[in-house]
């Protein structure tokens, strides 16, 4: 890492900047950015799937929220990295700022902090709150592509990690065609007096072409860009193959290249008139809004139609989820068997061999592949949030387990679930503080899957229902209730959040789960998939609905610290449908 972090300071150097901001993102503004595609990584070490960098000619410094503040410490070398942790409700862009701050406030007066960027790696909205951070401080913003990272790492490959191709999704099972999709978008153009819409994350693209990808890891996209007309899809698909059969399938998709879409936007106008393409700040690339600027047309900067709409599950995509959960539920409900099983029969079986055995069974049950990488999280390690599995981290009877898992099947929708279990056979029994902590976790989990809101009630309403049972005791947890679910593992809307301001909706998909994480103790996680529908008893209320029933870890609950209503939940519980994958692998109860 060393020799790494010298070559981007020469880079910086030739640039001509004192300081340099590595995001943890990429091109396509991804979450799961692939280990061997980021910059971060290379550069740092540290795997999370969020966190940024920043580099001077003397520091390096990395930012993450409560969820990697553990991981961070593990995976950074402390001699030339230091972890700025960032409490719940404080975004890494923001810690980010206020450093540069630091630096550019001890410079002598008049001179100026050099800082280069990459455009290419902030959503329009994202550069414009970093940048207006450090409105009045002595910063001058360098644009820079290729970036010193790209120039002292060289050419790097996409990866394909999995078949590579384009996958066709049976369209009867998603509630609409492209061609229904196509004029959503087209109605929407025409009050926006727009002639295109570019799009450009990948989920809405899968969304909008009803295709799903298999060539990234954690994700069911491809890498593409796209463009809607009143009339078409247009779709640049960069690395997996179209094939005749692709083709043949998405007949209304008009599938061409970089090159064509720019050609295209620049000839929408008509009658001596610039033509005027949208494009979602929230979503599109500081740097690619300003390509398509420069190609002589106005560009309209609003929330996307897409959004909204993908968010709002059809009835059809509703029930192709629900397919999928429950498959998902017996899987993991399997591998706490399995786990419970080889322990007691004196195995060594380490958090990563549990994890990689987590994905062999989802595989067995049809998984394409893996919604985000296994969190396999023993004892003590529960403590880190997003631990990442270790090879030296031998499970064993008597402690906890945190298995946070999800995966995608044909129906190309990602599931996502978390269970801590007691790991022990009939001779083992759990402490009373580990059943204090899990008890009170699942008061939190009851109190979020059972609340109701009045219709218009944000995120953040529930995400303090949820979060009641947890602040009586003192405790609470340093990351949000829970997020939206769909194509991608977290979307959004909806968020669950203490900050969350986005409405709940009849068809968003969201997580529950609340948590507790303590230093040298461990952690307990509890997560459900929801939804919310409208409460016939109480009009102009909504009801939030669980979707996902895999069993809960009986010997770790303690029943004098449930009230009735609790208590009449978890009856309810067990007597919901079980898994598909039948009786022999999910038990009909909801703790066992």
């Amino acid at each position: 890492m060393a020799g790494r972090l010298e070559r981007v300071r020469a880079a910086m150097r030739a640039a001509g900047v004192d300081a340099l901001v590595v995001r943890g993102t990429d091109a396509y503004l991804s979450e799961y950015v692939p280990e061997a595609e980021s910059g971060r990584v290379w550069l740092s070490g540290f795997t999370g799937s969020l966190g940024d960098a920043l580099v001077t000619h003397a520091g390096a410094w990395l930012f993450v929220d409560g969820r990697y503040h553990v991981q961070a410490d593990r995976e950074l070398d402390p001699a030339r990295w230091t972890a700025v942790k960032s409490p719940l409700g404080v975004a890494n862009e923001t810690a980010c700022a206020a450093k540069l701050a630091e630096l550019a406030g001890a410079l002598p007066p008049a001179a100026t902090l050099a800082v280069g960027y990459d455009p290419a790696c902030y959503s329009v909205n994202g550069w414009n709150s970093f940048s207006h951070e450090l409105a009045g401080s002595p910063v001058r913003w360098v644009a820079l592509a290729p970036s010193p990272v790209s120039t002292a790492r060289g050419p790097v490959a996409p990866t394909v990690t999995g078949s590579g191709r384009l996958r066709v999704v049976d369209e009867a099972t998603l509630g609409r065609t492209v061609d229904e999709k196509v004029a959503l978008v087209a109605a929407w153009l025409a009050t926006k007096r727009a002639d295109a819409l570019l799009v450009t994350k990948l989920d809405e693209l899968a969304w909008l072409a009803n295709l799903r990808g298999e060539e990234m890891p954690y994700q069911a996209t491809f890498r593409a860009l796209g463009v809607v007309t009143p009339d078409a899809l247009h779709l640049s698909v960069h690395v997996a193959p179209v094939t005749d059969a692709v083709r043949a399938a998405r007949p209304s998709v008009r599938f061409v290249d970089d090159d064509a879409l720019a050609a295209l936007l620049a000839s929408l106008g008509a009658d001596g008139r610039k033509a005027r393409v949208a494009l979602d700040p929230a979503s599109v690339s500081a740097g690619l809004r300003d390509r398509v600027a420069a190609l002589g047309v106005d560009v309209l900067a609003v929330a996307s139609p897409v959004v909204a709409a993908k968010a709002k599950k059809t009835p059809p995509e509703l029930a192709a989820m629900k397919r999928a959960l429950r498959r998902a539920d017996g899987v993991v409900a399997a591998a706490q068997a399995w786990l419970t099983e080889q322990v007691s029969r004196g195995e060594r079986v380490t958090e990563t061999g549990f994890a990689a055995q987590v994905e062999r069974m989802f595989r067995a049950a049809g998984a394409v592949g893996l919604s985000f990488r296994v969190i396999s999280a023993f004892g003590t390690n529960g403590a880190s949030v997003h631990h990442p599995p270790s090879d030296e981290a031998v499970i064993r009877a008597g402690e906890l387990m945190l298995l946070d898992t999800g995966c995608y099947f044909e129906e190309g929708f990602a599931t996502d679930l978390t269970r801590t279990f007691f790991v022990g056979g009939p001779g083992d029994a759990p402490t009373p503080e580990q059943r204090r902590l899990y008890t009170l976790t699942l008061k939190s989990a009851i109190a979020g899957m059972t609340a109701r809101v009045p219709r218009g009630a944000s995120g953040a309403q529930i995400d303090g229902i949820t979060r009641r049972p947890l602040w009586r005791e003192g405790l609470d947890y340093a990351h949000g209730t829970g997020h939206g679910v769909g194509i991608n593992v977290h979307e959004a809307p909806p968020s669950i959040g203490k900050t969350a301001t986005t409405t709940v909706e009849p068809g968003h998909v969201f997580s529950i789960e609340p948590g507790l994480y303590i230093e040298g103790v461990g952690g307990v996680r509890i997560e459900n998939l929801c939804t919310v529908r409208d409460d016939p008893a109480h009009p102009g209320f909504l009801q939030v609905e669980p979707l996902t029933f895999a069993p809960l870890d009986g010997r770790l609950v303690d029943e004098a610290l449930l009230d009735a209503a609790e208590s009449d939940f978890l009856r309810w519980y067990a007597e919901q449908p079980g898994s598909e994958l039948g009786e022999e692998v999910t038990p009909r109860s909801a703790v066992g």
